[in-house]
């Protein structure tokens, strides 16, 4: 409910700085699966962290971010595959580049602010 009422009073930077926070969560939950032994696919933290990505990309306003809009697509569609790939081969160093890029995208983000 916390992050809800957060999410509520939040500007657009914000929410997708909390996007990126949540993503982060995700990915680290399944690299930590993998690391555990676990199967990872067709779990919710891989179906989350598909699902955010896609959230992300469907939030950009093409017309308005022009080539950023454009180049956060191409980021996105890249993360997704990535993701994708590591998940199918239950890959934990594919999940850690993957969780990289991520924080390094989100670190843009957040000097945003």
């Amino acid at each position: 409910m916390q992050s809800e009422s957060r999410a509520a009073a939040a500007d657009p930077v914000e929410l997708v700085t909390m996007l990126y926070d949540e993503l982060e969560i995700a990915v680290g939950v399944l690299a930590a699966m993998v690391r555990q032994g676990q199967r990872i696919s067709a779990t919710e933290p891989a179906h989350r962290a598909r699902a955010i990505l896609i959230g992300l990309d469907a939030g950009l306003d093409h017309e308005a971010g022009g080539d950023v809009a454009a180049a956060l697509t191409r980021v996105y569609g890249s993360m997704r595959r990535k993701l994708d790939k590591a998940v199918a081969a239950n890959d934990a160093e594919g999940l850690d580049e993957l969780l990289e890029g991520i924080q390094t995208v989100s670190s843009a983000w957040r000097q945003l602010r």
